[in-house]
């Protein structure tokens, strides 16, 4: 099967964006005029399969479905942005045209946000650094894409994205931008399932602290042993543990 080439936005590309959209406005793009508008920034792989440039398009007009529907532009509020992150991530976790490489490469990512959807990102992330534009997991779309893969429990599962939309942001946070623990989805679905356990013994008010103590924990052990190469069991009694320990002592 061939695989679908998105376009890609190199950091300096980024720059070159960004300046134009102070100059003409931040605007969600729905055309494939955007792609010879910026044909002097951006790329395609040059072998390997097909030009998708079209599909990059279809990205950004449903995710601007999506935040459109979670209340985008007029909502400004925590819950309305949540809403966005938890929907997109389902959503961009499930687009076949990145499930090859082109979804590991940060300048795709930076293509998305950059140019298709920038209006999305200045919502979401008003007044933040280039970050939010920039390919890494603090992009704002790759970093929902990395999410929803790597809490995704399965098409058999009877509720599959239950753990994209039962962490909050604070717990996405910790699994997902320590790059030693976001490398796995195994160990990734792991503690998130562990989240949801303690949660239920604490409740939720509580799992902020106990989410901090215990990602440090999990990141020393890992160090010393690998935990993706635990049994499932093992790994889920370890997590499990791990939570344990970190919770008050009245809550154990």
């Amino acid at each position: 099967m061939a695989v679908a080439l998105l376009p890609r936005l190199k950091p300096i590309g980024v720059d070159t964006a960004l300046a134009r959209s102070l100059q003409t406005g931040v605007t969600t793009s729905t055309t494939l005029s955007v792609l010879s508008e910026y044909s002097d920034v951006l790329s395609f792989a040059p072998s390997g399969g097909y030009k998708a440039g079209a599909t990059a398009i279809e990205i950004g007009r449903e995710l601007k479905a999506i935040a459109v529907r979670a209340g985008f532009p007029a909502a400004t509020s925590q819950s309305a942005k949540a809403e966005f992150d938890q929907e997109a991530a389902v959503y961009l976790a499930q687009i076949s045209e990145l499930q090859s490489g082109e979804a590991l490469r940060n300048d795709v990512w930076a293509f998305l946000t950059t140019v298709i959807a920038p209006e999305l990102v200045s919502w979401r992330f008003p007044g933040e650094s280039r970050n939010r534009f920039i390919g890494g997991n603090r992009n704002t779309f790759q970093r929902l894409w990395i999410r929803g893969t790597g809490l995704d429990r399965g098409n058999d599962h009877p509720d599959r994205w239950g753990l994209v939309k039962a962490l909050p942001e604070d717990a996405m946070v910790q699994i997902f931008e320590r790059s030693a623990i976001a490398s796995s989805r195994r160990l990734t679905t792991a503690i998130a399932e562990g989240w949801m356990g303690a949660s239920i013994k604490t409740g939720k008010g509580t799992m902020e602290s106990i989410m901090r103590k215990a990602i440090k924990i999990l990141r020393i052990r890992n160090e010393i042993i690998d935990l993706s190469y635990l049994s499932d069991d093992h790994l889920e009694m370890t997590i499990a543990k791990v939570f344990e320990s970190a919770m008050p002592v009245a809550s154990r």
